[in-house]
């Protein structure tokens, strides 16, 4: 067996469409410069639960490892710029899904690529702002992702205004990644995997803030993708009438999320409540619902805690199963967990100690997955649905 990674999105375009959200709790004045240098490193420990092993036929149950290393580093430039690069790589051990059978009684078991993987990813993001005297900000960025067998390029750009009475602000932007991957063993051991694909991705949005009163601002964006060009996982097999075959999907996919955010402050307590809820749907029928709570409570003038919540709903892929009894006629198929129903939960605590220039920051988050969770019926949970544990440390420090 072989590995079977788990390819997350496009760093930059995930960084592009949250920085639409990224507006201050109590003002909307997010294009006036910071004039103070900052330095932030963060390393954080990303640990998956082992399966159940009445769940998995194979020797392995356990799972993926993922340790991250984050640097910021951010500083005005001039009059009227600002300059921001973020910086990040990990280290990726263990094992991963790689497809799904059924037992002797039809019930689905995970069969997983062994303890094979072991990886490095590289993460370099530059961000160059332009600042108006009008209360304009232009954002352009550039970044590049390696790793052995995966490459990406992208850009970014994002235009953000005010209202005249600064309490309305606007954001429209857009990115582009350009990402080539060349599996490992596509010719030796396992011919059936193409030797190298591309595909492209497009994101357009904008953002609306409003300032509802001394205490309450209200955050909504809308953003839409397309991607094109290789879509499938290549590392991973399906389980079709009683041969194996490789991950296919569609070659493009329409996404659209709308985000809406809510930020209150209770001075009374000196704590701040942030609500959010974003709704996903793409052309592949996947249709996903996320609502998270954060409630940052401040001790005394130095301490920052923060409990959250999240829960996480989708429905399945249109070519998603366990594994399938019988071919399909456009020749689709996936068993990945990830196109798969299902809910998760996450509750989490975050800590923040602020010195004169410096600040101390911890946090931790577990995550679980199950079919029970899901809003709607799940009738043949996934084998291969993940639980896993976060745990960061970081540092900041301000100039």
């Amino acid at each position: 067996m072989t590995d079977s990674k788990q390819r997350p999105a496009s760093k930059a375009l995930q960084a592009l469409t949250a920085a639409a959200m990224s507006l201050p709790a109590y003002q909307v004045a997010a294009a006036t410069r910071d004039e103070t240098a900052r330095v932030s490193v963060r390393t954080a420990l990303y640990d998956e639960a082992e399966l159940d092993s009445q769940q998995v036929s194979s020797t392995t149950t356990e799972r993926y490892d993922i340790e991250i290393g984050q640097l910021r580093a951010s500083a005005p430039v001039g009059e009227r710029f600002s300059v921001a690069l973020d910086v990040a790589y990990e280290t990726m051990s263990g094992a991963s899904p790689w497809f799904v059978q059924p037992d002797a009684d039809g019930a689905p078991v995970q069969v997983m690529s062994g303890a094979t993987i072991d990886d490095a990813r590289t993460d370099l993001l530059l961000s160059v702002s332009r600042y108006s005297a009008s209360g304009r900000r232009v954002s352009v960025s550039v970044g590049q992702s390696t790793e052995d067998d995966y490459e990406s390029q992208n850009l970014g750009i994002e235009v953000e205004w005010e209202d005249d009475d600064k309490m309305t602000a606007y954001t429209v932007g857009g990115g582009y990644a350009s990402d080539t991957i060349t599996p490992t063993d596509a010719q030796t051991r396992f011919p059936s995997r193409p030797d190298e694909e591309d595909k492209q991705s497009l994101t357009l949005l904008g953002g609306v803030s409003q300032i509802l009163g001394p205490k309450t601002v209200v955050q909504t964006a809308l953003s839409v993708s397309y991607l094109d060009g290789y879509l499938s996982d290549p590392y991973k097999l399906v389980f079709v009438d009683d041969d194996l075959r490789q991950d296919a999907r569609p070659d493009g996919r329409w996404t659209g999320a709308w985000t809406t955010r809510l930020r209150r402050r209770f001075s009374s307590v000196g704590a701040t409540a942030h609500l959010d809820y974003r709704l996903y749907g793409d052309d592949w029928e996947v249709v996903s619902h996320t609502v998270s709570l954060s409630w940052y409570q401040d001790i005394g003038e130095r301490v920052t805690v923060t409990p959250n919540l999240r829960y996480y709903s989708q429905s399945q892929a249109f070519f998603y199963r366990p594994y399938f009894r019988t071919t399909r006629d456009d020749n689709l198929y996936s068993s990945d967990y990830r196109l798969s129903p299902y809910g998760a939960l996450t509750i989490g605590l975050a800590g923040e100690y602020r010195f004169d220039s410096l600040s101390l920051t911890g946090s931790i988050e577990q995550y679980e997955s199950s079919g029970d969770y899901a809003l709607g019926s799940v009738v043949t949970e996934n084998p291969g649905l993940v639980d896993f544990t976060l745990l960061a440390v970081g540092l900041k420090y301000a100039f």
